[in-house]
């Protein structure tokens, strides 16, 4: 089904660019519309609810770069840019839960060993000294 409504889309699109006026009606209705997407994401960014002021940005910033190349650009950047910082993040987060658990083992292990010399003198052999007669 969504491959079908892409191969729609593109076929409409194509007839569109195929006459000059229309192309030009859609580039500009294109335009307005993700203009205003991005404007209302970025009046929405500073409420105190996270989330509906990016998503609105980033949506508007998908439905400009349909049609022009320099917010595909920036698109690609910004995504490129969130991935590494995703990577970058995911790195940090295992070197961090890594050295939590090489701490916790350290520490779990000098407490084990610290238990077990404590109590190694309820298994001691007795010693038998011997008696000189």
């Amino acid at each position: 089904m969504r491959l079908r409504f892409k191969v729609w889309h593109r076929q409409q699109r194509y007839t569109i660019r195929q006459r000059p006026a229309l192309n030009s009606l859609y580039r500009f209705g294109v335009g307005v519309v993700g203009t205003l997407m991005v404007l209302a994401g970025m009046v929405m960014i500073p409420l105190p609810i996270p989330g509906p002021g990016w998503v609105t940005f980033f949506l508007g910033l998908g439905v400009l770069s349909t049609e022009f190349a320099w917010a595909h650009r920036v698109t690609t950047f910004m995504r490129r840019q969130l991935h590494n910082a995703g990577v970058l993040t995911a790195n940090v987060a295992h070197a961090v839960r890594s050295r939590i658990h090489l701490t916790v083992d350290y520490r779990s292990g000098v407490q084990y060993l610290r238990t077990w010399t404590e109590h190694q003198h309820l298994f001691a052999r007795p010693q038998y000294a011997l008696v000189a007669a």
